[in-house]
């Protein structure tokens, strides 16, 4: 099979996700349209056999963010291959990669190739605060021209490997927050307003969060330009805390692909 063109949609609450698609895009050899999900861009229509997709996206209490899935509604696949990135903070990768499997599979994409991705805690920033590093995205890149290589040898999507992953799509309940809040000074610039993937904030009230929208992704800490956006220390301190036991920083980066001799 011959790609003729990939697209990469990724959703990055503080940048971390975007870095290792960007680098997995930049390996790619062909025609390569990358899609910023949070930043309200989508991708609509068909997509054929010639086609590659490449959907990166963070893991938030072991789930993809389900507005990833509303900007996606539009998208069809016609047994297009497809390569899932899940980006996790060192704890675990849970149900995310059988979930992005799974929504791509009834779009009718077919899933060739999967990765799971350490990165630093969005939350706990001083927990795996390094990654990914250097060595992380040069495996992404390894990563994409291996994808190339396995691809190129299918004579059709039917050669497609079986892939395995962890995890139960059981339907959750709760797990929401911690949510952030204005704890420093705040000038009302609207940038937070702006960057909010999911509208949790409004140019009206910017110092206020909808928490019924709120997915946590803390993209709004990351972005604002007076650092009055944050958790209350106290909270920080627990969750800091609670997950600096769970979390391995070291983790190594896991592959999903067919053994090629």
């Amino acid at each position: 099979m011959e790609i003729d063109r990939a697209f990469v949609l990724y959703f990055s609450g503080t940048g971390t996700t975007a870095r290792y698609a960007r680098a997995f895009a930049g390996a790619l050899p062909c025609r390569t349209q990358t899609v910023d999900l949070g930043a309200k861009e989508t991708l609509d229509g068909p997509c054929g056999e010639s086609d590659l997709l490449v959907l990166a996206a963070p893991v938030y209490n072991g789930r993809i963010p389900p507005f990833v899935w509303q900007r996606l509604e539009g998208l069809q696949g016609d047994d297009t291959p497809a390569v899932i990135l899940a980006v996790y903070g060192a704890r675990d990768y849970d149900d995310a990669l059988l979930e992005m499997r799974t929504h791509l599979d009834e779009k009718g994409f077919v899933t060739v190739a999967a990765a799971a991705l350490v990165a630093r805690h969005s939350i706990a920033t001083s927990i795996a605060s390094e990654r990914p590093t250097a060595d992380d995205l040069g495996e992404a890149k390894a990563f994409a021209g291996q994808v190339t290589a396995t691809i190129g040898r299918m004579d059709s999507i039917s050669d497609a490997p079986t892939l395995t992953f962890q995890g139960d799509l059981t339907p959750r309940e709760g797990s929401g927050g911690p949510f952030p809040e204005v704890a420093g000074v705040c000038n009302e610039c609207g940038t937070c307003a702006d960057n909010c993937p999911v509208d949790a904030i409004s140019h009206e009230a910017s110092m206020a969060t909808d928490v019924t929208r709120c997915i946590s992704c803390m993209r709004c800490v990351d972005v604002c330009p007076t650092n009055a956006r944050k958790l209350p220390d106290h909270l920080l301190k627990m969750v800091t805390q609670m997950l600096s036991q769970a979390c391995d920083p070291n983790k190594p980066n896991l592959f999903f692909q067919e053994e090629w001799h």
